[in-house]
């Protein structure tokens, strides 16, 4: 077993670190572009799932913590550039003091966000009031869960085959009994995500509605 897990990490380092990112429940992955780079340089990209998030638990101030603001310096978590407080049940502030050139790039972020906010700015303070959460807004949320959930199932078919195409490139310096092995592993994990995946969109959608 071990020698089998060291021989599909040799053949295809990129399929452990696509699935440590597709089994991140569907609440926590980050919609952006990613790609994965083989052995022999070739670059496999990848299209993650948007972050599913509502305000109707005590955690709204949390819910814009790991908003990416995009800035001349670079890409950073809300967090890291603003402060973060829950004014009200209905209100969050967030005060940009510290990094007062950031703040246009910050209220772009937060109304791009996909989670239904409209930011206000006042001087170097972001006003962002907390929509009522009704039950359409949280049948839509479950819809876009299933979407982005199917979403990363086609990712991770995509890196599934491509393991097993390069496995099946090595058959000329791995024994027969070590490929069929690996298969089998690489199934299993694919197998396993798919289970995580299905389990973390059922809290979601029990989560949202009850």
């Amino acid at each position: 077993m071990a020698l089998g897990l060291r021989c599909f990490r040799w053949v295809q380092p990129g399929f452990c670190n696509s699935l440590s990112v597709l089994t991140k429940p569907v609440s926590e992955v980050r919609l952006r572009n990613t790609s994965v780079t083989w052995n022999d340089g070739q670059q496999c990209g990848a299209y993650l799932t948007v972050p599913i998030r509502h305000f109707a638990t005590k955690k709204a101030k949390g819910s814009l913590d790991h908003i990416t603001v995009t800035t001349g310096d670079g890409k950073f978590a809300l967090n890291q550039i603003g402060q973060i407080s829950l004014k009200s049940p209905q209100l969050i502030l967030v005060n940009m003091t510290n990094f007062p050139e950031c703040t246009a790039a910050a209220i772009k972020a937060i109304r791009e966000s996909g989670m239904n906010l409209n930011p206000e700015v006042d001087g170097t303070v972001i006003r962002v009031p907390i929509p009522i959460v009704t039950r359409e807004h949280r049948e839509m949320l479950v819809k876009l869960a299933k979407q982005n959930t199917n979403k990363a199932k086609d990712v991770l078919r995509k890196v599934r085959t491509n393991a097993m195409n390069k496995l099946k490139k090595s058959k000329d310096t791995v024994a027969e009994d070590t490929i069929k092995l690996i298969e089998k592993q690489i199934g299993q994990m694919a197998d396993d995500t798919v289970a995580e995946m299905d389990k973390h969109l059922a809290l979601k959608t029990k989560e949202l509605l009850g």
